[in-house]
């Protein structure tokens, strides 16, 4: 009779990795739009190290992986997700200043990295103030404000590449362009990045980073679960714009609703599913369509 086969978490520990390891985890509870069935298994790293054996275990036993920062701008399937999902929210996360240059891990909050930033005397990440969310994450999908995105202040970025080699890459190589970077096309890991900023006063400094969470806290709907905009704005508009002129706000299609202070956030009023925000995203782009003829584009990424 042949042995029985090793669970994930026993072989992931087994391939020598140190942190949790928690098997058929439910992800709703880690996400900003609370939503989502379980992980196969959940591995919190302990180092980076534990990512390294992670990537090595996945790629020996060809299996599926997924990276987990702070859940937002994140929609997971009711029935959850097969394989490795490596949770590096609250790991990786110190904060270092560097005369004009601050340098962040990939799990640390990045309106943290803003306050520090203010404190310190450094201008040029004042919107990160207004952005949820972790470092590496802001790094993958260029995450912005308006005019000011995450790579216009981009050094450096530190990166493990899916065959454990730990790289440097400046600016040019990441290639950012609209909410997207070389990273979100790219197997492997940020494990946090580098930041260029600009001396000033933090009297000043610290007043910008206020202005930014006033206005986040005034014209978003913080108070509710959300993932974040749900749709990338099209040329020359804004999707909040037209799901609000299309008369959208307030639609509801179970638990999930357009929110009524922005449209472009879907708010799950309680107990919403996968299948209602999807079902919901869909009636918008059908609407703002036929009423405007602009196809909508999804930021929200999908697992499943």
């Amino acid at each position: 009779m042949s042995a029985p086969t090793p669970s994930l978490a026993d072989s992931l520990r087994t391939a020598g990795f140190k942190g949790e390891l928690r098997p058929h985890e439910l992800l709703a509870p880690c996400t900003t739009w609370q939503i989502g069935g379980p992980a196969e298994l959940l591995a919190v790293p302990a180092n980076v190290d534990d990512l390294v054996v992670a990537l090595a275990w996945t790629a020996s036993g060809s299996i599926s992986w997924r990276l987990l920062g702070n859940g937002s701008n994140l929609l997971i399937h009711d029935r959850g997700v097969r394989g490795l999902v490596l949770r590096v929210r609250k790991v990786l996360d110190e904060i270092k200043v560097h005369g004009r240059r601050l340098t962040a891990g990939a799990g640390a909050s990045f309106p943290a990295v803003a306050r520090t930033a203010a404190a310190r005397g450094l201008a040029g990440l004042q919107f990160a103030a207004g952005i949820p969310g972790t470092v590496g994450g802001a790094v993958v999908m260029n995450a912005g404000w308006h005019q000011f995105e995450t790579g216009n202040a981009i050094a450096a970025v530190d990166f493990l590449q899916s065959n454990g080699h730990r790289i440097t890459m400046d600016h040019d190589q990441c290639k950012f362009t609209y909410r997207s970077s070389l990273f979100r096309r790219t197997p492997g890991v940020v494990l946090g990045a580098t930041f260029q900023l600009e001396p000033g006063e933090p009297a000043d400094i610290q007043a910008e980073v206020d202005e930014y969470t006033t206005a986040r806290k005034l014209n978003q709907p913080v108070d509710r679960p959300s993932c974040g905009s749900v749709y990338l704005q099209p040329p020359g508009d804004f999707a909040g714009r037209l799901i609000d002129a299309a008369g959208l706000k307030g639609r509801r299609v179970g638990a999930m609703e357009v929110s009524r202070l922005h449209a472009n956030f879907f708010i799950n009023t309680g107990g919403a599913t996968c299948a209602d925000a999807l079902a919901l995203m869909d009636q918008v782009e059908q609407e703002v369509a036929r009423q405007f003829g602009v196809e909508l584009v999804r930021e929200v990424e999908f697992w499943q």
